[in-house]
């Protein structure tokens, strides 16, 4: 359905590539807050609304969309801090508890959303219209800018968890946060960092999408079970397991609009991403068993 939503069709040349990549930029986020942190968290499609609207309202009062989303992975992070700091640091052990909550913030965001600007679809104007040729494909100029910043973010996201002191400290507090106190970590605020950028760069994603796509009050719901699927089959707390999930499931729900419709091209996806899921313990213990040989 994501495809159809954001005008997919056989004949977009740069189909496969720029969907792989809107796959993998609304999951990123998720794979702070529920691939690391492990909360079960509803609100992530919520997230991408909030950013999406930010650039839609700086967009009406000042005339500039970029300027939008700039300020999107702000609001985002500042969002994303009161909840966690208010509403979810005494649920990280609780799943089901984090669930209901995340769902409850979910659905007061939505109705605040349709309160303010009512349900009426918004457009954001596309900051870089047109397209150009490369080899005879046809490559939209918006649609490039999301798949480079895509690659960015996910090299930026990259650093900053492997190669930084804050991503020391966070994967510590990530594997045991009982070891990472008593080693002297500020377990409270390194998840709520985590959770103010998962939310940032969400709130981001949905900035970067609105304007190949109209608003309205229900659009964070779009992406939701799509960023679930990449960050579950790719494997909780994998980078690198995200980005080939969102190439496995972008790439075939891609192909796969060519023939069929979306929404059975949708279905075919979910199975696939269960078939997979099942499946990969299976192809995990082969491969230690086989290395061991």
């Amino acid at each position: 359905m994501i495809g159809a939503a954001f005008g997919f069709l056989p004949t977009d040349s740069f189909n496969v590539v720029a969907l792989i990549a809107i796959f993998v930029l609304i999951s990123l986020g998720l794979h702070f807050t529920f691939g690391l942190l492990n909360l079960v968290n509803l609100m992530h499609g919520e997230f991408l609304l909030l950013g999406a609207y930010t650039a839609f309202e700086v967009q009406a009062r000042t005339g500039s969309v970029l300027l939008g989303m700039l300020v999107a992975p702000v609001v985002g992070a500042v969002i994303g801090v009161a909840v966690e700091r208010g509403v979810l640091r005494v649920l990280y052990e609780r799943p089901l508890d984090s669930l209901l909550a995340t769902f409850g913030l979910s659905v007061i965001i939505r109705q605040l959303v349709q309160l303010l600007y009512s349900a009426n679809p918004r457009r954001v104007e596309n900051p870089i219209g047109g397209s150009f040729l490369v080899l005879g494909l046809n490559v939209p100029w918006w649609r490039l800018v999301v798949v480079l910043v895509t690659i960015a973010l996910v090299a930026l996201v990259s650093w900053l968890l492997t190669r930084t002191p804050f991503g020391l400290r966070a994967r510590a507090t990530v594997r045991n946060p009982v070891l990472a106190a008593a080693m002297g970590i500020k377990v409270g605020p390194t998840r709520a960092a985590l959770f103010a950028i998962g939310a940032g760069v969400t709130a981001l994603a949905g900035a970067l999408l609105a304007p190949l796509n109209t608003l309205d009050p229900q659009y964070g719901l779009l992406f939701l079970v799509n960023a679930f699927l990449v960050v579950i089959l790719g494997g909780q707390g994998s980078l690198r397991g995200l980005v080939i999930a969102a190439v496995v499931l972008g790439g075939s729900l891609s192909v796969m609009q060519f023939t069929i419709s979306s929404v059975v091209a949708q279905i075919v996806v979910i199975v696939i991403a269960v078939v997979a899921v099942r499946l990969r313990p299976v192809l995990v213990r082969a491969l230690a068993e086989r290395r061991e040989r």
